[in-house]
């Protein structure tokens, strides 16, 4: 694997070094430089016009326009004095005198310009705007993070709970559309956690946007039942030195911190950061299993409190260098540790129908966590050409992690003594490595072709100890007949092409990627191996229309896969607690998906309606399916299979709008139907329903730096292959009061407001019926205090620009 890396990075080294130099630029007699900002705030202006007129005669010689951080450079200008014109909209025009370019002094720089504003109130003005809470593109809604106030203390998980397309579950686990099986990208970049892992880590104060894109185009992994979610991180526009701090605590003992500093120097661009966060919840938990055999009922029912939650930590550090006006050149680390678990003291009673007066009680504790450490690190190379979007991105990454499972079960009897117990623990650490070269060729007057390749290279080695506690010993003693070792390695590789262009008011995008994959599992002691060689296609479709009055119509299509993760396969047995076992089932095939969209959207000033209608075909539907475990009643089985065919059919609505200059309000529902066909060892496995989620977010501006806002969310009841889980409501609030002329903010932020965040499920086959239900301590109080430095200011960016400070590692896919 460091073989591959390094082949592939010597030549985009040798490249950058190649391209280091501009010849237009080093020819030139001399250049003009500097920045240009708001005289009060200190903050760049963009697009400010730089003029250079020649003193002699006052005759303009040339000019530019000023980039996103207020920097102007202007090349081949002969020795000579001049003046400087800057000009601004909404500001007074100021002129520089005394500018001279010396041959034996190539560059001038001007430093910083000020402009002032022309308001003659500018000293009193302090500028409080909100940006739109979601912004809508042809393939993607954009999600503005910062105006989600109710969970700037928590994760990624708390953010998603108001976005739409997304629900979670009482257990913090993620849907997109109503699968759990979606892509997660960090800055356009693949994480190589778990993606709930990954989401519950990322601190929501972090996030800058959140990309929703529902049916990607060739470009992107097709990896995804439902799409991919796309975590842009923060970074910052400003010159010179700024930054953010974050503080938060909170109850169920949750605390947390974060900074971010950025140092920006006219080429140079340098970020250091790190994270620490805690996140805890408590409650109360009941279970009642009832299992049947021949003419007997056995029952087993507990009840306890549980006590979940994590800590992460993480620390990143990244640097952009423009090395000319067409060359760049970016890399970035990120290293941390992350564990999430939970414990639990059940009591139990057991009993059967032909003597219900003959009750066992006895007690449970468990305690169970996951994680381990990670790092990774990116090189991303950018070229530009003359033309206007004709370019070469290059982009290589590297990541390990060492990860871990964990989970200790103890039951003891009336008189609180241990009689029975199991450990299990797991290891599996991993390398990732991969590589993708992209190239846009733009011709016409508005089409353009893309076409690229991506590497993706993975290999784990994973193990699993069970042990058995001896009461004699008072010590675990390791069984080796659920002990395991499994190696895999995948190397997957693609090649995609696009054309898309536009005709007057119709746009269109075609594209097609293929892609090889190479898997192999191999069990260490045993003599059968589990190995793939495959090539799949995925062809994709995107139209666009541009009706009169802000509308527009889409329509898309796109093949997809859901990969098959290392648990899935395992062809052995594997204890999660004393009364749960699971194996997995080496035949399956991956999922392919059919996804079929067609979206309007009608745009106001600063409003907006969406409405989406899509349909979704699931071939290889993959089912956990629960049973009893050699015929021992208190112990459940849980397998993989592929039991058929699964369609969603529904349609997801969006509006936003302004009731009152000082409240806006976003509502958002998606209505769907759900079914399945199938079936799996002569038993089937169909089921419908009518499934529907619906949020609102009202924000409120109470005073001038005082803002209210008021969350709700509701998630139907649903089905699944064996069960059914009911719906629930939650509600949050938080007051957000800024200080200092916005240096500072403090949000006060309540989570769960009335208590209804408690979940009931229920699973039932033949011979056995399971109800779980779920309940929660809340409300949860937070406090969170933010300190910019500086005056520190989120750049935005759109899908691809790609800031390469963050990615983060995780659970192997295994290919197909």
């Amino acid at each position: 694997m460091l073989k591959t890396f390094f082949t592939f990075t010597l030549p985009l080294l040798i490249l950058t070094n190649v391209f280091a130099v501009d010849p237009a630029e080093s020819m030139a007699p001399g250049a003009i430089k500097g920045f240009v900002y708001d005289s009060l705030r200190r903050q760049p202006l963009e697009y400010a016009t730089v003029s250079i007129v020649r003193a002699s005669d006052n005759t303009l010689i040339t000019g530019t326009i000023t980039d996103e951080t207020g920097f102007f450079k202007i090349n081949g200008v002969e020795p000579g004095k001049y003046f400087v014109d800057v000009t601004f909209i909404g500001y007074y025009s100021k002129r520089i005198g005394n500018v001279e370019v010396k041959p034996q002094l190539r560059s001038f720089d001007m430093g910083q310009v000020l402009l002032v504003s022309s308001n003659k109130d500018i000293d009193e003005v302090i500028v409080v705007a909100d940006r739109p809470t979601m912004k809508y593109q042809i393939d993607k809604k954009v999600i503005n993070v910062s105006q989600h106030h109710t969970s700037s203390s928590g994760s990624a998980v708390e953010v998603l709970e108001n976005i739409p397309s997304i629900t979670v579950s009482i257990e913090g686990d993620v849907s997109l559309r109503g699968s759990g099986s979606f892509t997660l990208l960090i800055d356009g970049k693949p994480s190589i956690m778990d993606a709930n892992d990954a989401l519950n880590q990322i601190p929501a104060s972090q996030i800058e946007n959140i990309e929703i894109i529902t049916n990607p185009s060739a470009r992107f992994d097709p990896d995804g039942v439902a799409g991919i979610i796309n975590i842009i991180m923060k970074t910052n526009r400003l010159q010179g030195m700024s930054g953010v701090v974050n503080a938060s605590g909170g109850t169920h003992n949750r605390y947390g911190g974060d900074f971010i500093i950025n140092y920006r120097k006219e080429k140079f661009n340098f970020l250091v950061g790190a994270d620490y966060n805690r996140r805890g919840m408590l409650g109360e938990s009941i279970n009642r299993n009832e299992t049947y055999r021949n003419d007997t009922t056995f029952y087993r029912y507990s009840l306890g409190e549980f006590d979940r939650g994590g800590y992460s930590w993480g620390f990143r550090l990244g640097a952009d260098y423009n090395i000319n006006a067409k060359n760049s050149l970016s890399v970035a680390y990120r290293f941390g540790d992350r564990s999430r678990g939970g414990s639990s003291d059940l009591v139990y009673q057991e009993w059967n129908s032909p003597t219900p007066n003959d009750v066992r009680e006895y007690s449970s504790t468990e305690d169970s966590k996951r994680g381990g450490f990670f790092h990774h690190v990116t090189m991303d190379y950018r070229k530009e050409f003359d033309t206007k979007d004709h370019n070469i991105l290059a982009q290589v990454s590297l990541g390990s992690n060492k990860f871990s499972e964990e989970s200790e079960n103890l039951l003891f009897d009336a008189k609180d003594l241990i009689y029975d117990g199991q450990k299990s623990i797991g290891e599996s650490p991993g390398n990732r490595l991969t590589f993708k070269l992209d190239y846009t060729l733009p011709f016409g007057k508005s089409s353009k072709f893309e076409t690229g390749y991506q590497g993706n290279l993975r290999s784990s080695d994973e193990s699993n100890t069970m042990s058995i506690y001896d009461i004699e010993e008072k010590l675990f003693m390791v069984s080796d007949s659920f002990s395991k070792e499994v190696n895999y390695q995948t190397n997957i590789h693609a090649v995609y092409a696009m054309l898309g262009g536009e005709r007057g008011d119709f746009g269109y995008q075609l594209g097609l990627r293929t892609e090889y994959t190479d898997r192999r599992i191999d069990l260490v002691g045993e003599t059968t191996d589990f190995n793939l060689n495959r090539w799949d296609y995925y062809p994709t479709a995107h139209f666009s229309y541009n009706l009169p009055a802000e509308q527009e119509i889409m329509a898309s299509f796109t093949r997809r896969l859901q990969r098959l993760r290392g648990w899935y396969l395992e062809p052995f047995y594997t204890w999660s607690d004393a009364y749960n076992i699971r194996i997995g089932n080496p035949d399956l095939i991956p999922e392919y998906i059919e996804s079929y969209e067609v979206s309007y959207q009608k745009r106001f000033t600063k409003n907006v309606i969406s409405v989406d209608l899509y349909y979704r075909v699931t071939n290889n539907k993959i089912e956990r399916l629960r049973s009893i475990y050699e015929d021992n009643d208190n112990i459940f089985l849980t397998t993989f299979a592929n039991v058929g065919q699964s369609f969603s059919l529904g349609t997801e609505i969006m509006v936003g709008f302004d009731p009152a200059r000082w409240w806006h309000f976003d509502l958002m529902g998606n209505i769907y139907d759900y079914k399945q066909e199938g079936e799996f060892s002569g038993r089937s496995y169909s089921a419908e329903s009518f499934n529907w989620n619906a949020r609102m977010n009202n924000n409120f501006k109470l005073a001038r730096f005082t803002r209210l806002q008021f969350t709700g969310m509701y998630n139907s009841p649903t089905v699944t292959a064996q069960g059914t889980s009911e719906g629930f409501f939650v509600t949050s609030l938080a007051l957000k009061q800024d200080f200092l002329k916005n240096a500072l903010s403090l949000t006060l932020s309540v989570r769960d407001v009335f208590g209804t965040m408690g979940h009931k499920s229920t699973v039932q086959d033949d011979g056995f019926y399971t109800y779980r239900e779920w309940n929660p301590s809340t409300p949860i109080f937070t406090l969170t205090a933010s300190f910019r430095i500086n005056n520190f200011r989120d750049r935005r960016r759109g899908s691809n620009g790609s800031d390469p400070m963050d990615d983060m590692g995780g659970d192997e896919e295994v290919g197909f």
